[in-house]
């Protein structure tokens, strides 16, 4: 088996998301809630989104490119209703 094309690029991506996924999973199971994340954090998440942009465009992956802008979406709207709350 060989990997793929920028295949180091790819596992920055499933590394970073992996982890911001995995904890809100586990803030949610011990807290019932989701802190807001620290602007470094944050920086990461946007960043490896990026990455995984670029990632599907140099692979030719419209479907990893969509992936990508619904993870976008999803971090938006965690970030807007964890807004709401504290309001």
């Amino acid at each position: 088996m060989q990997l793929p094309a920028y295949w180091w690029l790819l596992a920055l991506v499933v590394f970073v998301q992996g982890a911001f996924f995995v904890r809100i999973v586990i803030l949610r199971m011990w807290r019932k809630g989701v802190q807001p994340l620290a602007r470094s954090v944050a920086g990461m998440l946007v960043a490896s989104c990026m990455a995984g942009f670029v990632y599907g465009i140099v692979q030719r992956d419209p479907l990893f490119c969509l992936g990508q802008l619904c993870l976008l979406a999803i971090y938006h709207l965690l970030q807007r209703q964890g807004d709401d709350q504290r309001k």
